[in-house]
């Protein structure tokens, strides 16, 4: 409730008390003094202490209107919806007339859920005030809410003739028009919107969508272009035009339309966002499409090349070209990114995981150094960067820096690929108790994690320790990802590792089927196939192991 209306309610109060001042006992100059002190605290916000001494007022005067219904609004902040409402209806029963004690209860039985109750309540209202905006409005909205759409456009069509071509009468029509499916009626309701507001580019935007959704392109372009006469500098109506554009192919139209825009030097940098995030978000929403890729490629070089010193354009750029397998470019842009916004964590992280894809592995340890000192305490950067040393074969760093990342805050899924990335770094340490127990923790956080699982399965087995939990672990990680040629190989070494040649034999063979074995899975194969008593097999794979890998020359001993 407003702060007027309690003003008003106060002065009322005080008043009334004035005329009885000469027969005032102690107990009611007590209760005025409680409820002033009580609605100055309602006022400031502080209900607990305003409920505390309400009550004590409303307990030393009884048949307060104004008492009962500061009562009802002060538990209606609280959410005590029963204790509001009670007190409410006290308040209506003692000034049945009084708007405001009437909008009270209609509102807390609305929050309640008490649906009929709220259109009763409000009903009654009019029954005294039958043209008063604010009742019209709130039961017009209540309808709505309840999905009782034509009733509010009844309600509505009252205010209409109220108020005449209303823009929020018309746009509240226009929705329900809408959410019952009647197009024309809704459309019509737009069409008087922009007659009434002529200037109003939300209108007219929200005119052209429409017409848009409807199929009516020309129309939309039409009053599209309009807006643009009105102000060729809207985002938000270049982005609907040049949309329709992209719609029917017209990509000469929809690049110079938004290229100008981001050309033009008098709009400044951050204004641009919007258009260059359209572009980019559409082409992301059909990849396919390489004329709309080259279009947007344009577009966010433009933007760049408009914008030197704009961090998020160099940003957004480096996002599109890394998803569009442009890793120099992306690499580029996302340097300069860091360059302009040090304490832009996402540019970092975007530029570190490119690095490590691209396997410049020693640029990613400087890059990744850098990055922490912009952004610390980031799980991801410190991750990368753990990854990074990991990836170097320097694994005491790999562990220091996946041991920060393990304590700085991230959701529980990323959380286990950071803990397992520490089972691995820890594994090549040999601290193997503290590999078990990451690895271990890796799993809980991720219950599906196959990579960690397929891992710890693998170091399990190359230890001989602890092989039938090796094999849960490795039969679990193939299931979540069948034709894993690491991970067939795995659960080939654990049955290895269990003396049954047999299974060995055909999960190490199944993985080198699927054509992505290394050198290490075909001496594997090698291994078995001695144990099995075949030593031509045996000879045979091994040789394939060492032409794939030359630098195996413990293999030429075997052979």
């Amino acid at each position: 409730m407003k702060k007027s209306i309690y003003i008003a309610l106060f002065l009322s109060f005080c008043l009334s008390s004035i005329s009885i001042a000469q027969v005032q006992t102690p107990k009611e100059r007590e209760a005025k003094t409680a409820y002033i002190q009580g609605m100055e605290a309602f006022v400031n916000e502080e209900y607990d202490r305003a409920t505390t001494l309400l009550l004590q007022a409303y307990n030393q005067l009884k048949g307060q209107s104004g008492l009962s219904f500061a009562l009802a609004d002060v538990y209606y902040q609280q959410d005590d919806l029963p204790n509001a409402a009670l007190y409410g209806k006290e308040a209506v029963a003692l000034e049945p007339e009084n708007k405001w004690y009437r909008f009270k209860l209609a509102e807390i039985y609305r929050s309640a859920g008490q649906n009929q109750a709220t259109l009763d309540e409000l009903n009654k209202l009019l029954e005294f005030y039958p043209n008063d905006y604010d009742a019209l409005f709130m039961l017009a909205d209540t309808q709505k809410q309840y999905g009782q759409f034509l009733k509010s456009n009844q309600t509505l069509e009252k205010l209409g003739r109220l108020l005449g071509s209303d823009p929020v009468v018309l746009l509240r029509k226009f929705q329900n028009y809408e959410a019952i499916g009647d197009t024309e009626s809704a459309l019509k309701q737009l069409q008087e919107l922009q007659k009434v507001e002529p200037d109003n580019l939300n209108t007219i935007n929200l005119l052209g969508e429409y017409y848009s959704r409807s199929g009516k392109k020309n129309e939309a372009k039409k009053v599209l272009k309009d807006g643009l006469y009105r102000n060729s500098r809207d985002p938000q109506t270049l982005i609907n035009l040049s949309g329709i554009y992209i719609d029917e192919q017209k990509w000469d139209s929809a690049g110079t339309l938004l290229g100008n825009f981001i050309s033009d030097p008098i709009i400044e940098a951050d204004q641009k966002l919007m258009i260059a995030q359209y572009m980019y978000t559409r082409q992301q929403n059909e990849p396919d499409n390489i004329q709309l890729e080259i279009e947007t490629s344009r577009i966010l070089d433009l933007y760049t090349e408009s914008a030197p010193e704009y961090g998020p354009a160099f940003t957004l750029a480096g996002q599109f070209y890394s998803i569009n397998n442009e890793p120099d470019k992306a690499l580029e842009n996302l340097a300069r990114a860091n360059e302009l916004l040090p304490e832009d964590d996402i540019a970092w992280r975007q530029r570190l995981q490119l690095l490590l894809n691209e396997r410049r592995v020693e640029e990613a340890i400087a890059v990744g150094i850098q990055a922490d000192k912009n952004a610390p305490e980031d799980a991801f950067i410190q991750f990368f960067l753990g990854s990074a040393y990991l990836l170097d074969g320097n694994n005491a760093k790999a562990a220091e820096w996946l041991e920060k990342a393990s304590r700085a805050p991230a959701r529980r899924p990323f959380k286990s690929v950071i803990y397992g990335a520490l089972g691995d770094a820890q594994s090549s340490l040999e601290n193997y108790d503290e590999s078990d127990r990451v690895y271990e923790l890796a799993i809980r956080y991720d219950s599906e994690n196959h990579n960690a699982m397929n891992n710890y399965a693998y170091n399990l087995s190359v230890r001989g320790e602890n092989l039938e939990r090796a094999k849960e672990l490795a039969l679990k990680a193939i299931e979540l990802d069948a034709e894993n040629a690491a991970y067939l190989d795995t659960v080939g070494w654990v049955y290895f590792k269990l003396e049954d040649y047999d299974r060995a034999r055909r999960f190490i063979k199944a993985s080198i089927d699927t054509g992505a074995a290394s050198a290490e899975v075909y001496e594997h194969l090698g291994d078995v196939y001695e144990q099995l008593g075949d030593m031509n097999e045996a000879k045979k794979w091994w040789k394939q192991a060492l032409d794939e890998d030359s630098t195996r020359t413990h293999l030429n001993d075997k052979i």
